[in-house]
């Protein structure tokens, strides 16, 4: 069952040989199902319940499957929000920041931490040199599985944040409130805090919906791009403070700044213009809608205009 071949293609199905690379992917995605599968009585597929503990003054644990990921949180509560408020007219009783690890990552680091340790071999790419080394032995295999287990059975999730991806949450009256990930802003609700836990559920079936203050945020991005000499056709996602011209990224960036004080990629406003962008542009195979749309050729800034519009159009009353 051991694949002495691998590349960089993608990993096969279950039953044919496995690499090294690939096993750890495949043991993954059974985690992720096997978790699923577990809560799917509980939460009925709408919310994952949020269990963590108190370690070293940090609060870490699970919330089971979340966007296809079966993620470690490690949070504490913190004073503030730190990338702009989302109400106007409310302000947080309690916020909490972390990172959200998704739980292969730390299997993958230390994976190819091991294998710098048990060969004296350097590899351009560490699972994949040292799983198809002639000089490997299914042996050596073993160890190496095992060495891992050991290590990780005594690792904190604390251990490997430096891994993740940010996470704020705040909680307002009725002990719901917001969740912001690196996949979207989701809805929060019987957040529980205690001296030694905290318990909170998240709907990861819909994203939190537009504010009053994502309408401004796209009203002030609209006042930014008002000719061609001030929009920039050559977007990398970097927008220096000092810029005097803006792509559609970064003009919604500066007005989340000024609107809000501060800024998070996945706020409302800019989700509602980036499914518009993916609802114009089908087939086009962007890597990234906001960017790879404002960069088109085809793109005029009548089309930016009108996207901004239809943005407002769309949140409008909320």
């Amino acid at each position: 069952m051991w694949d002495r071949s691998d590349t960089t293609a993608a990993c096969p199905t279950t039953g044919k040989p496995l690499s090294i690379r690939c096993a750890l992917q495949h043991a993954s995605d059974e985690a992720v199902r096997a978790s699923r599968d577990g809560n799917r009585p509980a939460t009925s597929g709408v919310r994952v319940q949020c269990n963590l503990r108190r370690e070293r003054g940090h609060q870490e644990g699970s919330c089971g499957p979340i966007l296809g990921e079966l993620p470690v949180l490690v949070i504490e509560s913190v004073p503030r929000i730190t990338t702009g408020a989302w109400r106007a007219d409310a302000q947080p009783g309690e916020v909490w920041a972390g990172t959200m690890v998704d739980a292969s990552q730390p299997v993958l680091q230390m994976a190819r931490q091991t294998v710098s340790e048990v060969s004296t071999k350097t590899y351009a790419a560490r699972l994949i040199g040292f799983n198809n080394d002639s000089s490997t032995t299914f042996s050596d295999v073993q160890r190496f599985f095992r060495v891992i287990e050991d290590r990780l059975a005594h690792a904190q999730p604390s251990a490997f944040i430096q891994t993740g991806d940010s996470i704020e949450i705040e909680i307002y009256t009725g002990r719901r409130g917001v969740i912001r990930t690196f996949g979207g802003w989701f809805p929060v609700s019987d957040f529980d805090a205690g001296d030694s836990t905290v318990r909170f559920a998240i709907d990861t079936t819909s994203e939190v919906a537009a504010s009053a203050l994502d309408r401004r945020i796209i009203e002030r991005a609209d006042a930014i791009l008002v000719s061609d000499a001030v929009w920039n056709r050559a977007d990398n996602r970097q927008c220096p403070s000092g810029a005097t011209t803006w792509s559609i990224y970064c003009a919604l960036e500066r007005a989340t700044i000024e609107v809000t004080g501060g800024f998070h990629h996945r706020r409302p406003a800019l989700e509602v213009v980036r499914q518009i962008v993916e609802g114009r542009t089908k087939g086009r195979n962007y890597a990234h809608r906001l960017m790879d749309y404002n960069n088109d050729p085809s793109t005029r800034l009548t089309d930016v205009r009108s996207l901004l519009a239809e943005a407002l159009a769309r949140v409008k009353g909320n």
